[in-house]
């Protein structure tokens, strides 16, 4: 089979989203699809197309005329010797993949798939205008794929005709495991820089509103566990966040790390004794399967795919999303369990991911997917 796949998220752009992007083509690719990838960038001088194993890659450049880039990409695509017979179009993330998805799959006379990633679905339901583009490729859709059954019910209530498949997402533990000299760079880091008293809670990746790491700390300062945690920042900080911090920097004990590269934060996921997801409303973040595949347990909303991942054994270190009472009740009770118990609590949550939520599982159900005949209709 051969895919166009459409997205604003991919390397070299940061985030979770561009990670899961990159793995799931690259795994789709070894398992004998061709993928011709198309990254909308921003930041890109110009367009550029290049050959790759078992596919391309179009890096496209683009403005602020969406009407106008997506004329000029389809120009591209359709140019005597570029031009493919496409099996399917998917759209990944972003505003410009889902505009474009519908009218493509017109042009290109193939089937459809939305993945919905991130905000797609969150925050465009709600705006007027993305909510009218994402509706148009939700309908032109053989398939829209999404990271939990909570999101499934969501958008198959909004959307009855729909047909939505749950696709969690997924790590490979070959790749993703623990190096003798990473256990030593943790253990080195703690001796150094952590009172043996306290407990270290880590908070990585893009800190937006809706990851509600300003929501975790002001809960902790209004609990009055300042002296007891330790928190370490790895990422990306909008406004709001820093400033606060700036303003409380005298009352929390916190140690701040830049945007890290994925593999060198290994060492840092170790040295925690817990990794804190408080979001208001999220997906499947790569960090909580990177964590729980670690053996870190997490401090945690119970929302999206995030309570689909957690084993029972968890729930008295999650809390309902944006609920004060309970944020704070789940920092105690992080603050009551022995390092036996945290340690009991971490393995649990990686045997369950080691099982369940594995890059191949993930990789299996694409293709099934993507090779599954369309129910009684034709592009």
């Amino acid at each position: 089979m051969r895919l166009l796949w459409l997205t604003e998220n991919y390397p070299p752009r940061r985030g979770g989203m561009a990670q899961a992007c990159d793995r799931i083509v690259d795994n789709l690719r070894k398992s004998g699809f061709i993928i011709d990838l198309v990254f909308f960038s921003c930041t890109a001088g110009e367009t550029r197309l290049s050959e790759r194993r078992h596919g391309r890659e179009m890096v496209v450049a683009v403005g602020d005329s969406p009407g106008h880039d997506l004329n000029c990409l389809y120009n591209l695509l359709t140019r005597p010797g570029i031009r493919e017979s496409y099996d399917g179009i998917v759209a990944f993330g972003g505003n410009l993949p889902v505009l474009a998805l519908p009218v493509f799959k017109a042009w290109f006379k193939c089937h459809a798939f939305t993945l919905l990633r991130g905000n797609d679905f969150d925050l465009g339901i709600f705006v007027p205008q993305r909510r009218l583009a994402l509706s148009d490729a939700i309908k032109a859709s053989q398939t829209v794929c999404v990271l939990s059954e909570e999101l499934r019910q969501r958008v198959a209530d909004f959307y009855p005709g729909a047909v939505v498949a749950t696709i969690p997402n997924g790590i490979d533990p070959d790749l993703w495991h623990a190096e003798t000299f990473d256990h030593e760079s943790a253990a080195a880091w703690r001796a150094t820089n952590l009172d043996p008293s306290r407990v270290l809670v880590g908070m990585i990746g893009q800190f937006k509103a809706k990851k509600g790491g300003l929501f975790l700390l002001e809960n902790a300062l209004r609990a009055g566990f300042a002296g007891n945690f330790h928190f370490v920042i790895i990422g990306d900080i909008e406004d709001p966040l820093q400033e606060w911090l700036e303003a409380h920097h005298e009352e929390l004990c916190l140690s701040r790390f830049p945007f890290t590269d994925r593999f060198e934060l290994i060492s840092h996921y170790l040295a925690c004794d817990y990794i804190a997801l408080p979001s208001h409303y999220d997906g499947m973040p790569n960090v909580l399967l990177e964590a729980g595949a670690l053996g870190k347990p997490v401090i945690a909303a119970r929302t999206g795919g995030i309570a689909e991942v957690l084993p029972p054994a968890m729930l008295p270190l999650t809390f309902h999303p944006g609920d004060a009472g309970e944020c704070r009740q789940a920092l105690n009770n992080a603050l009551s369990l022995s390092p036996d118990q945290r340690e009991s609590a971490g393995l649990a949550l990686k045997i369950r991911i080691n099982d369940e939520f594995n890059a191949t599982r993930e990789t299996a159900a694409y293709k099934r997917i993507f090779s599954a005949p369309p129910k009684g209709t034709t592009p």
